[in-house]
Parts: structure tokens; C-alpha cells; sequence
């Protein structure tokens, strides 16, 4: 028999009684009834008693038994039992069964909305529910979308998702994320997905999202993107990736991306490197434009191989490998290219048979060394090229000692050593030969290619030229490296690139003045770099377009910083090996010269009272300078800030640092910088955080409507680009800025002994100076700093590349037009959305 819900009668209790029993009875109500119900409406419930008494053979008591329930329910199980009321085959037994599990484990919205276009298959049954209903509840966020596309494939059985879910379950969430897609493709049958998920959980992430990328061109056809599987697992992932980016990118219907993958993706790298140049030069164009597009997650790969690292590129120390089991270090091997896995794969076994965890240890790292070459060996010569021209993001030793050996050595051989033939064959719009020649200049490797005869160097610096000249963008990025390239050229040679620069100059607007900015600028700054022909051409120039007062962007917001007589900022470490060090370095330093080590509320993020007194412990003990790298450990394992303060000249200096802890707390730390008073933002560690770090925070924040643009314009600041390469980001991080911040910033490696000191010395000459100081003068009292050619490669605030970009703002300002800066603040991809959002 069952159960008829109890009744709680009040009638013949006093007063008291009543109280009492009212504040029991919801003290032990569920919280789900009390969170999400707040009482449905009599509409509501109305309407669900109504589908409710449709099942066949109710009794009264039944009615009243499930009218009780109902009354109690959320607005979602109400919605259920709408739906299982009308099924063929519903009864009492089997919608109680149905209330229990929901009892037992709320179903989320998205598990409804998939559980409610189930019940409308033309086949399905109350019996069959109870089984779904269950099964569905279990299901992550990724499987239930995954599960939602296919309910919408047209002529299935209601039995068809139970062959459905356990494949999407065993997949990973870029599984369900390429599957998802394909069950979206138009024409695509019941049987036909089915079949094809075997294949898509083989693939790896890229894989699957490149197939992602394919199954979602404009006109896909169901035969198309199931004949395109068994090609798409047999994609090397930096092929998988170039091609989703291509299709992307170049936003390709099903026809273009089917041709490019059988004609060039899923072939091996010999293949590819004979069909590149087998394209005619708009296709090698698209190709290559992808190649750099794609670049960041390859330099990211190459990169993290100069140690072995885990799935963030974190390198993980020796003592951690040493506490690892003989099954997580074969994980590690196991994440290697094939063909490193060959080399080393019967050595790594041995030891581990015999259980040498230190000879498996010694073996990964060399085989992780081994494997940065062989990933770079199997590239396409133009794919090389267009990471080398990405230069200042690759790690010296990933640019100077692997990529350009391989590209020299097939240049010598494929080329006869013709530099020239080498770029017009692979690049024919001059889409990246400035970038390309200017990172060899600035990494010293320009000589391993340039020719020796001044006509050649001519004929490539034509193509320079009509690279880095194109338009604002490209001539400010060239700026910043001009003067290495002036540096390695023959006088002649130089003269010859200043005529092509006036040439270039048309005479209109900013691009112009820019033009002209440049040559003043270094007629002014390095005129032993000019010979007297180089000089004159420029001076003639500069007077047809009128002389700039370079001096008035070389002043700087230090009186308005030093008003509230405080000066602070905020540095971001990483949360591993290298992020230490950094770290631990920068500390020393404070603590050397004389800042108390506290804790930083400010940066925060909200920690209960004993956590905080924990984390001011470890605060404490790391005083002496002594206990820093715990400090670190410390700092990472649980979110918190510390500051390093000191008085100078009446000026209270605060350095505060954090360790980046995730994504929603970044954006806490960005938001409390740019509505505080804080004037310094600095980003360590490698270039690959820094949108991590910087620019995604930004990007959310303004996305969110957490910021506006009074916070980005309240007031001029500062940002210490210390990682790798930061000159790239300088252009976007101006415009993210809305052209209020100055920026120190690298062309290349970015080094702790710079750092460190610089960030300290700033504050200090800014607090001990008179506010009229210049940017000129901050670098002057700064030199010391970047004595014997240390960070050579540095931008401070006041260079060529800072005073372009203040004229850019100055006349954008003008013109009334900051638009552009909005598209450097858009809506993250689909997939980063898919990946992303909190479920």
C-alpha cells in the first residue's frame, strides 16, 4: 500500500506551540524546496494536476497523495511530471519512482530541457523514462548539449539515446564538443552518428576540434563529414590545428575545407611540402596567414618542451618527477611525438620494468629534449618561417638553436642557400618578410641567411618594405626593431632602406606623420647609424612635412601619481617553477633594499578569518627573507596577496604580489587594480600568460559590464611587460587601455635582472624626483640598470615605439574615433565559451 503523506494539524496547538512548530518545519524543510520553489503558483500547479490526473486508473487517494507532492515541488520537476504524465504506458507506480530520483538528485536545466525533447519522440513510454530520466541526470553539462543535438536528428527511436549516452560519456568534453557538431549537420541519420562516434573518441583534442570546425562549415552534407573521419584522425595535431584555423578564420563552406584537407592537411609532411608550393600565391597566402594565426599554439608546444612540463606548459621540477609513480611518469612519455616515443620508448620500458625510477627520470627529460627538434622537424618549411617571424614569443633556444638550423639547412639545400628565391617562392604577398627579417636581426641570427652582395639585400629589403609599410599596424611593430636591422646593413645598403621608407610615405594623415616621426627621430637619436646621403634625404623629409616636437610625449603623470603621497603596485607571478624564481628574486630585492613584508587586502580574494591569519603566518615567517619559496607554495595552494611597503621621501611605496591563482579571480585582481589607486601593473613570466594574466581579465571584465571606460581613462598608468616578446602585445594593450598607460616592454627575452631592479628604481626615482621629470630623465637614471648592454631589447616609456603610439592616440583623439580599440575587447570564441562557462 502506499504511503499517504503525513498532515501536519495545527488547529488544537496554542500559540506557542505554533511558532515553535512553523520555525521547525522550515528549518527542516529541503533547500531545494526553499531556494527554488518559493511557492509555485496555483496556475502552476494547476496546470501540472491537470496532465497529472490524466494517468489511467488513478485512484482518489492517489490524486490527493500526488497533489500533496506537486504542491511541494520545484518549478522544474514540475515540468517533468508534465511531460511523463502524457507517455503512453504512465501510471502512479512509476511517477512516484520518478518524484524519488528526483528527490534523490536535482536535475539541472539543462537535463530538462534535454529530458523534455526526449518525451516528444514519437515512441516514447512512462517505463522507458524512469530509465532515462536517471541516466540523464548524470551527464556533465558538454554530454547533456551533446545530447540535446542529438534528439534533434530527425526519425530516431526513443531507445536510441541509450546507445547514445555511454559513447559521449567515455569521450572527453572535445569529443562531445566534435560530436555535437556533427549531429547539427544537415541530413545526417540516427545510424550515421551512431557510427561515427567510435572514430571521433579516438581523436585528440585538436583533432576534435578541427572535425568541430569542418562539421560546422556552411553547407556540410552528412556523407561529407562522415567520409572526412578516418582523415581527420590521421591529422598530425599541428595540421589539425592550422586547418581549424584556416576554417575559421576564412570562414570556408563545406566544398573549400573538403579540398584543403584532401589536397594538403591530411597528407605527411613531405607531401605537404611539395603541395604548399604546388598552390598558386593567393592559396600559399591563406595557407601561411593561417600558419601565424595558429602559430601561438605550436610556439606554446615547442617552448614547453625545453623541459619536461605538464598540460599548462608548467615545468615540473625534478623533486616532483622523483615523487611521481613509474604510471603518472609514463604518462608524461606517453604525451610525446611518435616518433620520440620510438626512439626512446624501448629504454623508458626497460627502466621502468626494473623499477630505476631515476633512469626513467633521465630518460623522459631526454627524450623531451629530443622531442622539441623532432616536433619542429615536422613542420613545413613555410610553418617554420611563419613562427619565425613571430620571433620574440619562441624562446631563444627554440628560435636560435632548433627552428633556424632546420630552415638554413633546407634553405642550403631546397634554395642554393637563395634567401630571396626562399621568400618570394613561400611568402608571394609579402604577408610576413618584415617580421620574418626583423626577429632575425633582433635574435642575431640575420647573418645565417642574409646575402653578402649589396644588390641581393636590395632586392629583400623591397619586400621588407612592402611588408612593414603597409599600413599603421605594420609600421609601428617595424619600429620597434629598426634599429637592430639598420645595425646589421652596409651604410649603402641602409641609405637604400631610408629611400624606401620615403617612398613609402604618402602623404596623408597618420601614416604619414608616422613616416616621418621615425626618420626625425633617429636622425635626431642615432645619427651615426646615417651616412651623409642617409641624413640629408631624411632632413629633407622631415622639413616637406614639417618637424614633430617630440618633447611634448615625454611627459609624464608623476605629479598626479604623487598627490595622496602613495605609490603602488601589483605584480603577477606564475604558478610554476620559472614563477618562482621570479619570485623569490624580486622579494630578495625589496627586501635588500629595505621594504617590511605584510599582508596586501586589496588583492585579496575573500578569505575567512582563519585562513587570513594562516596566510599572515606565512607572511611572518618569510620575513627574513628565508621562507620565500614556501611563501610561493603558499600563496599558490591558497590564494592571497602580500605586500612589500617602504617609505621614501614622504612617499608611502607599496609592491604588492600574487600568484595567478584562475580565470574569476584574475578578474577580480584586474577589476580592484583599475578601480583602485594603484599606479603599476606588472606582468611576469613567460609571454604566453600574459593574456592570462592581462588582456583576458580585460576582455571579461568589459564583456561583463564589470568596467567602463572611465576606468580605463580615470587616470594614466604604468605596465611592466616582463615576459618574452611583450612589444607584440604593445599596439593591442595601448588600445585595450584607451591609450591611458605606459608601457616597458621587450622585443625580446625578458630577464629578472632587469625586472626586478627596474620596477623597485621606478617608484623610488619617481618619489625622490621632481614631478616634471620626463620619460628621458626616468631612462637616464634608469641606465644603470642596462649597463653593459643588459635588456638591450628593452622599450621604456619615452622610446620611438611609445612616442608613435601616443601620436596615434593623440590624433584618434582628434578625430573622435577610439572604435577600433573595441574590437580588441570581443566576446570569446564558441569554443572557449564551450569550455569556459561555469556549469
Amino acid at each position: 500500500m502506499d504511503a499517504q503523506p503525513k498532515k501536519i494539524i495545527v488547529s488544537a496547538l496554542r500559540p506557542l506551540s505554533i511558532l515553535f512548530l512553523f520555525f521547525f518545519s522550515f528549518l527542516f524543510t529541503p533547500i531545494h524546496v526553499q531556494a527554488a520553489r518559493a511557492e509555485p503558483s496555483d496556475i502552476v500547479v494547476k496546470k501540472t494536476m491537470t496532465s497529472f490526473s490524466r494517468i489511467p486508473g488513478l485512484t482518489e487517494r492517489e490524486l490527493e497523495y500526488g497533489r500533496q507532492v506537486i504542491e511541494q515541488m520545484n518549478y522544474n520537476s514540475q515540468r517533468i511530471t508534465r511531460q511523463i504524465s502524457v507517455l503512453p504506458g504512465a501510471s502512479f507506480a512509476r511517477c512516484k519512482e520518478i518524484w524519488d530520483e528526483l528527490e534523490n538528485k536535482k536535475a539541472t536545466y539543462d537535463q530538462i530541457l534535454a529530458f523534455e525533447e526526449w518525451t516528444k519522440l514519437p515512441d516514447a513510454t512512462m517505463p522507458l523514462a524512469v530509465q532515462i530520466l536517471r541516466t540523464i541526470k548524470d551527464l556533465t553539462r558538454e554530454e547533456v548539449k551533446c545530447l540535446r543535438a542529438f534528439l534533434n536528428i530527425p526519425r530516431q527511436g526513443a531507445d536510441a539515446v541509450l546507445s547514445l549516452i555511454p559513447q559521449i560519456v567515455a569521450m572527453e568534453a572535445s569529443g562531445n564538443f566534435a560530436a555535437r557538431k556533427m549531429f547539427t549537420v544537415r541530413g545526417i541519420t540516427v545510424e550515421q552518428a551512431l557510427n561515427n562516434l567510435s572514430i571521433i573518441n579516438t581523436f585528440t583534442d585538436k583533432q576534435a576540434w578541427a572535425y568541430a570546425a569542418f562539421a560546422e562549415s556552411k553547407r556540410m552534407g552528412a556523407q561529407t563529414v562522415t567520409d572526412a573521419l578516418p582523415l581527420f584522425q590521421q591529422l598530425r595535431d599541428d595540421a589539425a590545428w592550422n586547418m581549424r584555423t584556416l576554417i575559421k578564420k576564412d570562414k570556408l563552406d563545406r566544398n573549400a575545407a573538403w579540398r584543403w584537407l584532401i589536397s594538403y592537411f591530411a597528407h605527411p609532411v613531405h607531401v605537404q611540402e611539395k603541395q604548399y608550393y604546388r598552390y598558386d600565391g593567393r592559396e600559399r597566402t591563406q595557407l601561411l596567414d593561417a600558419f601565424y594565426t595558429a602559430g601561438e599554439e605550436l610556439i606554446w608546444k615547442i617552448n614547453s618542451l625545453h623541459a619536461v612540463s605538464d598540460e599548462y606548459g608548467m615545468e615540473i621540477s625534478i623533486a616532483a618527477l622523483q615523487a611521481m609513480s613509474g604510471k603518472e611518469l609514463q604518462g608524461l612519455f606517453s604525451k610525446l611525438s611518435q616518433k620520440t616515443k620510438v626512439n626512446y620508448g624501448s629504454h623508458f620500458l626497460a627502466a621502468r620494468k626494473a623499477g630505476k625510477k631515476n633512469s626513467m627520470i633521465r630518460i623522459l627529460r631526454k627524450a623531451t629534449t629530443a622531442d622539441r627538434t623532432q616536433v619542429s622537424e615536422d613542420l613545413t618549411s613555410a610553418n617554420i618561417y611563419a613562427l619565425l617571424a613571430q620571433g620574440s614569443e619562441l624562446y631563444d633556444s627554440s628560435f636560435r638553436d632548433i627552428l633556424v638550423p632546420i630552415l638554413g639547412k633546407r634553405i642550403h639545400t631546397n634554395y642554393r642557400n637563395n634567401l630571396l628565391t626562399f621568400l618570394k617562392a613561400t611568402d608571394p604577398a609579402n604577408l610576413l618578410v618584415s617580421s620574418f627579417i626583423v626577429s632575425l636581426a633582433q635574435k642575431g641570427k640575420l647573418t645565417a641567411f642574409f646575402p653578402k652582395e649589396a644588390v641581393e639585400q636590395e632586392k629583400i629589403l623591397d619586400l621588407v618594405a612592402a611588408s612593414a609599410f603597409k599600413d599603421e599596424d605594420t609600421i609601428l611593430l617595424f619600429s620597434a626593431t629598426f634599429r637592430h636591422l639598420l645595425k646589421v646593413l652596409d651604410q649603402d645598403v641602409r641609405y637604400y632602406l631610408i629611400q624606401k621608407m620615403v617612398l613609402a610615405d604618402n602623404g596623408q594623415g597618420s601614416f604619414s606623420k608616422l613616416i616621418t616621426v621615425i626618420l626625425q627621430y633617429y636622425l635626431q637619436e642615432y645619427p651615426d647609424l646615417l651616412n651623409a646621403p642617409s641624413r640629408q634625404l631624411i632632413q629633407q623629409t622631415v622639413e616637406r612635412n614639417g618637424a614633430v616636437d617630440l618633447n611634448r610625449y615625454l611627459l609624464t603623470p608623476f605629479g598626479e601619481w604623487k598627490r595622496d603621497k602613495r605609490l603602488g603596485s601589483i605584480s603577477v607571478f606564475h604558478p610554476d617553477d620559472d614563477g618562482r624564481k621570479s619570485f623569490v628574486s624580486n622579494a630578495q630585492t625589496l627586501l635588500k633594499h629595505g621594504y617590511k613584508i605584510a599582508f596586501a587586502k586589496q588583492y585579496t580574494p575573500y578569505q575567512d578569518a582563519s585562513t587570513q591569519e594562516l596566510s599572515k603566518r606565512a607572511i611572518q615567517r618569510a620575513g627574513s627573507g628565508k621562507g620565500l619559496a614556501a611563501l610561493f607554495d603558499t600563496m599558490r595552494r591558497n590564494p592571497f596577496a602580500t605586500a612589500f611597503v617602504k617609505k621614501v621621501n614622504g612617499i608611502i611605496i607599496t609592491h604588492s604580489v600574487y600568484v595567478y591563482a584562475d580565470e574569476a579571480n584574475q578578474q577580480l585582481l584586474m577589476k580592484r587594480f583599475l578601480q583602485g589607486d594603484d599606479e603599476m601593473f606588472a606582468q611576469r613570466g613567460h609571454s604566453y600568460w600574459r593574456s592570462e594574466q592581462i588582456t583576458d581579465p580585460l576582455e571579461k571584465l568589459k564583456e561583463n559590464k564589470q568596467i567602463t571606460a572611465d576606468d580605463l581613462t580615470g587616470r594614466q598608468r604604468f605596465l611592466s611587460l616582463g615576459s618574452c616578446g611583450g612589444v607584440k602585445a604593445y599596439t593591442k594593450l595601448t588600445r585595450m587601455f584607451l591609450g591611458h598607460i605606459d608601457i616597458l616592454a621587450t622585443i625580446g627575452t625578458g630577464m629578472a635582472i632587469i625586472n626586478d631592479p627596474y620596477n623597485r628604481n621606478f617608484f623610488e626615482t619617481v618619489a625622490k624626483n621632481s614631478s616634471a621629470m620626463t620619460w628621458e630623465d626616468m631612462a637616464a637614471k634608469s641606465s644603470f640598470i642596462f649597463a653593459n648592454g643588459r635588456g638591450q631589447d628593452y622599450l621604456q616609456p619615452g622610446c620611438l615605439t611609445a612616442i608613435l603610439h601616443k601620436i596615434l592616440d593623440e590624433d584618434r583623439v582628434k578625430r573622435g574615433d577610439f572604435s577600433d580599440a573595441e574590437q580588441y575587447l570581443s566576446p570569446e570564441s564558441e569554443m572557449e565559451q564551450e569550455f569556459n562557462t561555469p556549469q
